[in-house]
């Protein structure tokens, strides 16, 4: 098998997954944790009020819905692989912001926008579906402006051994998961793709919050060079 079509196979899984959760999604025990972690990622991007956002895997469109009514002169957009999760947030758009947000069914591999279309792209919880990371990330910073933001939430399997056993267990189990980054692999990954002034902002574990027993995160923030020319 090429690695083309395992990487097709592996979206193919993912797309299945998410398009069975999206009439429960909003609904779950575990809801409140990915909103926390949404709301991490915004709450380290340096917006204004005429700021475009694009979240990369955004299941329901919480962070979209939440950005929007600070971007008066702007426009949030999420995306995600699921058409079903992309169908659930457009329900959820009231009349009011409708001006301000949208989504789009698409994948990561090959984002549906215009270069330098966004000044911040966020990705919370999906990264790890990615089949190939590096492309991803090419894509994330193509769709950025020149000086444009780029914040990755995810796991991190080398703060503890639950990380690392959870990562196992969903390789074996879950077809469209490829893996969770040890924060420094996901830092280098991140800076060997071009971007500039990488940060961890986030290395801890967290117990007991929002519906999860045990986790542990990483969150970066990176930005496209203030002079690097719109990738064709």
């Amino acid at each position: 098998m090429t690695d083309t079509v395992a990487d097709a196979d592996r979206e193919q899984a993912s797309r299945r997954l998410f398009d069975r959760w999206a009439r429960s999604y909003d609904r779950g025990r575990i809801t409140g944790w990915f909103q926390y972690t949404q709301q991490l990622a915004i709450d380290n991007l340096a917006l204004e009020p005429d700021s475009f956002v694009l979240d990369v895997g955004c299941g329901t469109g919480h962070a979209a819905l939440t950005l929007a009514p600070r971007l008066p002169e702007g426009w949030a957009c999420g995306m995600d692989i699921s058409a079903a999760m992309v169908t659930a947030a457009q329900h959820k758009v009231p009349a009011a912001l409708r001006h301000r947000v949208g989504f789009v069914q698409a994948s990561s591999a090959a984002l549906p926008y215009a270069s330098g279309r966004f000044d911040h792209v966020m990705c919370t919880n999906s990264f790890h579906h990615y089949p190939d990371p590096c492309h991803a990330l090419a894509e994330m910073k193509r769709v950025l402006r020149p000086g444009g933001q780029l914040v990755v939430f995810e796991n991190a399997p080398d703060l503890s051994w639950y990380a690392k056993l959870w990562d196992r267990l969903l390789r074996t189990v879950e077809k469209g998961h490829v893996r969770y980054y040890p924060s420094h692999e996901l830092g280098e990954m991140i800076e060997t793709s071009g971007f500039e002034d990488v940060d961890l902002r986030v290395l801890r574990n967290e117990f007991m919050k929002y519906g999860k027993l045990f986790a542990s995160i990483q969150l970066w923030s990176a930005r496209k060079g203030a002079h690097v020319p719109d990738e064709s």
